[in-house]
């Protein structure tokens, strides 16, 4: 039985994982450890005065005998504690010795509650034994970064000692031991039931913490990959023969759309402008990852190519999906623009994107639809995009979308599509002040019910009028 007790002893001072007491620091468990035996010790004084007091005179002079060793028990139990919060306010232990501290307090008053059993048998649960158990483990439990597996082993331990107690002495002087043992068993519930909600709380702060560590992060990543995304667009050319502006509105953060564009002598009025908008399937990060692919092999054909055709250009990205982005069945639909100003041309090349749709000055509206299928679907071999030659003179616009545009939604579930793009076109400028771009995207805004539902880039190619 030695062997046994002194096992859970050990079991019980063993600490091992304790999320609570990982929590928190020396200062505060030491802090913690103070307030538990601080007013452990001064509700052990308070019913140690009321139970004195309410002793009758025939009652104390049947136990004068006992009395002074009764009151020398009583307040050893109140001794203990004091010792405990004088051991910890002098030699200030570290958190795991405030820990097994407190633990010891607790077996502690066991003891003293069979010393009392010895001294004038006050096994029953009018005395103070039941009472300043149940103050110290719901106490301890409340307190002290106790987990529910120490403080079941330590209300085990009380159980254990106190039936013990009962049978050693013997139950002639107990009215009823099962309700005594009930009385020992239901005393660890409120402490247990404390210690367990305590846990379940500091895990729940755990998890929200964490998960707010997380989208913390995933917020910083989604704004730093959003800020290289958008850094990647061009800049809008606002002078020269040839000049372009555009809207971009991601879906979320950021999206699949994108647009590259290069002038070939930007010192030039009259330089040659080569645009290519793309749309990669999906939203989000995987589509912006590969959207900012693809700029960089457009800016390395480009750059070794910088008199390439339109047509050429899909070509060799066509290739490009082909070889690194096929095991990740992503498509790609584009459409390529080159104005030259000084031969008042315009060459298009179509992907299966949609129609970009060319404004003539004179109001007249005409279509570029696509001649080959997306980028990634064939082989070179069938993938043959043509170039679409058409007149671009001063005060001709061509304007390029991505299919956010053309598939918003109204509420009856009608899509704006092209002609919704050639309304806005027809009516002229709505402000002079904006273009078609902003435009087109206010009619968009208007037509559709409820937010986006895909990412939205609106280009728009033009000769500046006279």
């Amino acid at each position: 039985m030695y062997k046994q007790a002194s096992q859970l002893l050990a079991r019980i001072l063993d600490l091992g994982s304790n999320d609570l007491l990982d929590s928190m620091g020396n200062i505060e468990v030491r802090r913690s450890t103070l307030q538990f035996l601080g007013l452990s010790s001064i509700l052990g004084t308070v019913l140690i005065l009321i139970q004195w007091l309410s002793v009758s005179g025939a009652q104390i002079d049947e136990n004068q005998l006992l009395v002074p060793s009764a009151i020398a028990v009583e307040f050893l139990w109140v001794a203990i504690y004091l010792s405990a919060a004088a051991v910890v306010l002098l030699l200030r232990p570290n958190k795991a010795m405030c820990m097994r501290l407190s633990i010891l307090v607790i077996l502690a008053e066991g003891v003293v509650a069979v010393i009392r059993w010895f001294v004038y048998h006050d096994s029953s649960f009018q005395g103070n034994t039941v009472v300043g158990v149940l103050i110290g483990l719901t106490l301890g439990a409340a307190l002290l970064p106790w987990s529910p597996k120490q403080t079941l082993m330590i209300s085990t331990a009380w159980i254990f000692g106190s039936v013990l107690s009962v049978l050693i002495v013997g139950s002639d002087t107990v009215e009823s031991v099962p309700a005594l043992v009930f009385v020992y068993v239901a005393v660890t519930v409120p402490g247990t039931m404390v210690s367990f909600f305590r846990t379940t709380k500091l895990q729940d702060q755990f998890d929200l913490r964490f998960l707010q560590t997380e989208y913390d992060q995933f917020r910083e990543e989604i704004l730093a990959a959003k800020s290289i995304h958008e850094r990647a667009f061009p800049e809008p050319r606002l002078s020269g023969q040839v000049r372009f502006r555009y809207i971009y509105k991601p879906m979320s953060q950021i999206g699949g759309d994108f647009l590259f564009a290069s002038v070939r002598d930007p010192s030039d009025e009259y330089s040659e402008v080569t645009l290519v908008l793309f749309d990669v399937t999906g939203h989000g990060i995987a589509a912006a990852l590969t959207a900012n692919r693809l700029h960089g092999e457009l800016a390395r054909i480009m750059g070794e190519h910088p008199e390439i055709e339109p047509s050429k250009l899909l070509l060799l990205l066509n290739r490009y999906v082909c070889l690194t982005l096929a095991d990740s069945a992503v498509l790609v639909t584009a459409i390529s623009l080159r104005a030259d100003p000084k031969s008042n041309t315009i060459q298009i090349a179509n992907a299966g994107h949609p129609p970009g749709v060319l404004r003539l000055g004179s109001g007249e509206l005409k279509h570029a639809g696509a001649s080959a299928p997306p980028l990634g679907v064939v082989s070179d071999e069938r993938f043959a995009p043509t170039d679409q030659t058409y007149p671009f003179a001063v005060g001709d616009s061509m304007i390029g979308y991505t299919d956010g545009v053309t598939e918003a939604r109204d509420k009856t579930g009608g899509f704006f599509e092209v002609e919704g793009i050639e309304r806005v076109l027809a009516y002229g400028w709505v402000d002079a002040g904006t273009r078609w771009p902003e435009n087109i995207l206010n009619a968009v805004t208007q037509h559709r019910a409820g937010s986006a539902t895909d990412d939205i880039l609106i280009v728009e190619l033009y000769r500046p009028g006279l």
